[in-house]
């Protein structure tokens, strides 16, 4: 009998993937180099602020977190440098928290009535600047304390339950100019960036920081284009089935806000095949597209897990291609664990696979959630 190399469970001779623990039974062995795939720059974006929030989970260091947000922002924005500047108590001047460069900007204070970013953070408003010297808001005096050249620069506000923080800029573009598409980035991780300045989590920053990630995640997934038969965006398009037919089946409040982040991360594995480093599971590194379609699942309820927001997600994301009649994957899913809200998350993924309500087979389902659905779609 053949058995899985990871964990001994005995397998099938034409299994691609152990049932049990994920690993992978084609292809290629893990190599020792790290492999980097070319990933769009929404899909890298979610994989650093993945990387972030596993670590705001379990750490209170801000300055670690606020050099990760830094360093995550020049690789993504092919900066130069970045900044990350907050707002001092007389609420009239800005100075650098966390800064690449010389260590003389740690002691310098930012008017609010000078420089760009005195203007983001008066006018509360996001600016790419492609040359700063022939703007009338630039300030020189930062660049002559310090003798660097400042040709482009791009700030948000950071702002957090309506407060503002400070300001996070990116400087000098390496590569041509700013975009808005570096801007959208910016502002997200200035988002995180907001509530993790806060002394402590209240319940607001939380869901501010679980938006933040939430919309980085879905566009990291949906950006590796899932080898799925399932057109762009049908996250969001399952999502928006979720409240009517939790409604339906009179299901609480509560249980249909969790059903609803489940349907929009439901597909968040395959940034884990790709970078199986986020999750540490050895899978191979030339997955073919059937593998990587059915790896995607275990590897969504091992990235999930580890991130307390998001942890009570991993039972929907593990059985989202699983059903009642024993169909589907991973095999050794016990389909006990698939609950009226499991199975809402199911139908809408099956429905949207088949793409015909009239192909779609009830025995697979509870026959309350067919009923809804039916009733819904």
């Amino acid at each position: 009998m053949d058995t899985c190399p990871k964990c001994s469970k005995v397998v099938l001779s034409d299994y691609k993937f152990c049932p049990k623990c994920g690993f992978s039974l084609t292809g290629q062995p893990p190599k020792s180099s790290s492999a980097k795939t070319a990933v769009g720059n929404s899909a890298t974006s979610s994989i650093s602020f993945f990387n972030i929030a596993q670590e705001l989970s379990s750490s209170s260091n801000l300055d670690k977190l606020l050099s990760k947000i830094s360093n995550a922002v020049e690789s993504l924005l092919d900066a130069d440098r970045s900044s990350v500047m907050f707002l001092d108590e007389s609420g009239e001047n800005l100075y650098f928290k966390a800064a690449t460069g010389e260590d003389i900007l740690k002691k310098l204070k930012v008017p609010l009535e000078k420089g760009i970013a005195g203007w983001i953070a008066k006018n509360r408003k996001s600016e790419i600047v492609n040359d700063p010297y022939n703007d009338e808001r630039f300030s020189p005096k930062t660049d002559k304390k310090t003798g660097y050249l400042t040709k482009s620069i791009i700030g948000v506000p950071m702002i957090a339950d309506k407060k503002l923080i400070g300001v996070a800029e990116a400087i000098n573009k390496k590569n041509g100019e700013f975009t808005k598409q570096d801007l959208d980035t910016l502002t997200g991780f200035a988002g995180l960036a907001a509530v993790i300045i806060t002394s402590t989590l209240s319940q607001t920053d939380q869901k501010n920081t679980f938006s933040n990630m939430m919309d980085f995640l879905v566009m990291g997934s949906e950006a590796l284009g899932a080898p799925e038969p399932t057109p762009k965006g049908h996250s969001w398009n399952m999502a928006r089935h979720i409240s009517q037919i939790g409604e339906k089946l009179g299901l609480s409040g509560k249980s249909i806000q969790k059903i609803h982040r489940s349907a929009l991360l439901h597909d968040i594995g395959f940034l884990g095949v790709e970078n199986p480093k986020l999750v540490g599971i050895n899978i191979d590194i030339d997955l073919t597209p059937e593998n990587r379609y059915r790896l995607h699942p275990l590897i969504g309820g091992e990235m999930v897990k580890s991130i307390k927001m998001l942890k009570e997600l991993k039972p929907f994301i593990v059985a989202h291609h699983r059903y009642r009649d024993g169909s589907g994957f991973p095999e050794n899913i016990s389909v006990d664990i698939i609950t009226p809200e499991i199975g809402i998350v199911s139908i809408l993924e099956y429905y949207y696979m088949v793409k015909d309500k009239d192909k779609l087979d009830p025995a697979k389902f509870s026959p309350q959630i067919f009923k809804a659905f039916s009733e819904i779609i």
